[in-house]
C-alpha cells in the first residue's frame, strides 16, 4: 500500500510547490489533489497549467493519488435544479480529464445530498442515472469514479448494503465505492464495509473518530488517526481479507493549533504502522 495526504493540509500561506516538498520529507508517497479547494486546481485551470502541477509533483518525488473535489457540496448531481445537476456534471467530468493529464485512475466525488427539500428517492434515481451516463466517459477515459460514503452528512446510503445495491443499479466496472473509514461514525463499522465492498473500493480514505461527540457543537467528529474510537486492527485485518492493496490517503479535519507541519509528519507515521500491521 502507498500514502497521501491532501493538498488542503499545506499550512496556510505554503506554495504548492513547498506543500510537496513538505510531504516529501514526511515521507508520502502521494497527494491527494483538490479540484475547487485550493488556488492552483479551480475549474478555470486550463490543461497546460495541469500539466505543470503533474510535472511539480513529478519534481517533488510524488505521485498524484487521485483527483478530489469540493464543489459536489453546491452543485451536486442530485439536484433539482438542472443548472446545478449540469455544473456538477461538467466538473466531475473535468476530475477525469484532470485525472488522465495527473497519471492517476481514480477520481472522488460526492453523488447525493438528501435534504426536506430533496428527498431521498429523487437523490437516489438522479444519481443512478447520472452515474450510468459518467461510467460511460470514465469507462473511455480509463478511470475510476470512485463515489465517497459521506454517510451522516448527505443522509445518504447508509449502510454498506445500501451502497452496495446502488452500485449494482448504477451497474458500471468504472463506478465504484471511495471508502471512507471514519465517516460510518454513527452508521456502522469500518471493517464491515471494507468486506462488503471489497474489489469495488477505489480508494480508502483514513481518519479517526470520536464516537460520543455526534455531529453537535462546536467540536468535530473526527480526530487523528489512533486517537478515536475506530477499530483499527479489524480494519487492518479486513483489509487484507479483501487483498486491498492500493492508496491510504488521510483526510484530517481537526488542525493542530500550533506547528501545524507537524501533523503531516505525525500523520505519515500512523499511516506507516497501519500499513505495517503494527497494532
Amino acid at each position: 500500500m502507498k500514502k497521501a495526504i491532501g493538498d488542503t493540509i499545506f499550512p496556510a500561506g505554503t506554495s504548492f510547490e513547498d506543500g510537496l516538498k513538505l510531504l516529501k520529507r514526511a515521507g508520502y508517497d502521494g497527494v491527494e489533489l483538490w479540484l475547487g479547494e485550493r488556488p492552483w486546481f479551480q475549474m478555470k485551470t486550463s490543461d497546460i497549467d495541469v500539466g505543470r502541477l503533474f510535472a511539480k509533483v513529478q519534481d517533488a518525488g510524488l505521485e498524484v493519488s487521485h483527483v478530489a473535489n469540493s464543489l459536489d457540496w453546491d452543485e451536486n448531481i442530485s439536484a433539482r435544479d438542472p443548472a446545478k445537476r449540469e455544473a456538477a456534471f461538467r466538473h466531475i467530468e473535468r476530475q477525469i480529464e484532470a485525472a488522465q493529464m495527473l497519471h492517476t485512475d481514480a477520481v472522488l466525488i460526492v453523488a447525493g445530498v438528501v435534504t426536506g427539500e430533496t428527498p431521498y428517492n429523487e437523490v437516489y434515481n438522479r444519481c443512478v442515472e447520472t452515474l450510468r451516463k459518467l461510467g460511460e466517459i470514465a469507462g473511455r477515459a480509463r478511470v475510476k469514479i470512485g463515489v465517497e460514503n459521506c454517510n451522516s452528512e448527505q443522509r445518504f446510503l447508509l449502510s454498506p448494503r445500501e451502497f452496495r445495491n446502488f452500485l449494482n443499479d448504477v451497474n458500471s466496472p468504472w463506478v465504484g465505492i471511495h471508502l471512507d473509514v471514519g465517516n460510518i461514525h454513527d452508521t456502522g463499522f469500518a471493517e464491515q464495509w471494507i468486506e462488503i465492498h471489497g474489489p469495488r473500493i477505489t480508494r480508502i480514505h483514513v481518519k479517526d473518530v470520536m464516537k460520543h461527540r455526534g455531529r453537535c457543537g462546536q467540536e468535530s467528529v473526527y480526530t487523528n488517526i489512533f486517537l478515536g474510537d475506530n477499530n483499527w486492527r479489524a480494519i487492518r485485518d479486513a483489509m487484507t481479507k479483501v487483498r486491498y492493496d492500493g492508496w491510504l490517503i488521510a483526510e484530517m479535519e481537526a488542525r493542530y493549533r500550533y506547528a501545524s507541519d507537524q501533523q503531516i509528519f505525525d500523520t505519515s507515521a500512523a499511516l506507516g504502522r497501519l500499513i505495517s500491521g503494527q497494532l
